[in-house]
């Protein structure tokens, strides 16, 4: 019964969702148009009105798609269709991610304090010298300098909310290398866990990222701009054959 009712919310959430989609979109973009004739006379305002309609118009009716495609799939298979991982990572290390992520927090917690979860991914070999054999990431959280002892996941009490998080790995001649920064959310309670990647190109700044990126992946316009071409066509096929 439980998985009955959680099927009629996405229903109704992903119906609702469409609806305001229509209007919120779908009004902008009349209106830019609308505007855009009005103002046909001034040289190419016009045009610009147009194209930005144009580009609202195709959020909308990606987001649309999105909305459909997950009240029809439901939530988790749609996210399998849409998001693309990094290469890189195998399902192995994917798992072992969620296993690091959900590990109970190894300092204490005192009231109004949540835990920051570190999880550095060391890269698997250097272009170059500009890094020692032994050098960690380094962070500063909060304005507060954190040299990280290795390559394991490194948990910090922080006040629960947005922390603003710097991140960076120190090259041998002692500078410290660009600097990665992210305001990233941690629950009152509870671990919030982000992924440090420092790139193996000293030219090429590394990322620090939410961990639900790393596992679900990254959502795909083109794998969604298909799916709406498929929806178009597939509405299209079915009005003619109802207008015969």
């Amino acid at each position: 019964m439980g998985a009955v009712w959680r099927r009629l919310r996405t229903l109704a959430n992903a119906a609702v969702g469409i609806l305001a989609s229509v209007i919120i979109f779908g009004g902008a973009a009349v209106g830019l148009f609308v505007l855009a004739e009005y103002l046909r006379d001034i040289w190419l305002v016009p045009r610009m009105l147009a194209l930005i309609g144009v580009y609202i118009l195709g959020g909308g009716v990606l987001f649309i798609t999105l909305l459909v495609f997950m009240a029809t799939l439901g939530p988790n298979l749609a996210e399998k269709l849409f998001c693309v991982r990094n290469k890189v990572l195998t399902a192995g290390m994917v798992r072992d991610l969620g296993a690091k992520k959900d590990a109970p927090a190894t300092v204490p917690i005192a009231s109004g304090q949540g835990v920051l979860r570190i999880i550095p991914l060391k890269p698997e070999w250097w272009l170059d010298d500009t890094y020692a054999d032994d050098a960690t990431p380094v962070l500063a959280v909060e304005g507060v300098e954190h040299r990280l002892p290795g390559w394991d996941p490194y948990d910090i009490a922080v006040p629960a909310g947005a922390v603003e998080v710097v991140a960076w790995m120190p090259r041998r001649s002692g500078n410290p290398g660009r600097r990665v920064y992210n305001p990233m959310p941690v629950p009152e309670g509870r671990v919030g866990a982000v992924v440090f990647r420092p790139s193996s190109i000293p030219e090429v700044p590394g990322t620090l990222e939410s961990l639900d990126d790393e596992l679900t992946g990254r959502l795909s316009l083109f794998r969604l701009a298909l799916g709406a071409a498929l929806l178009i066509g597939f509405a299209y096929t079915v009005w003619r054959v109802a207008t015969g």
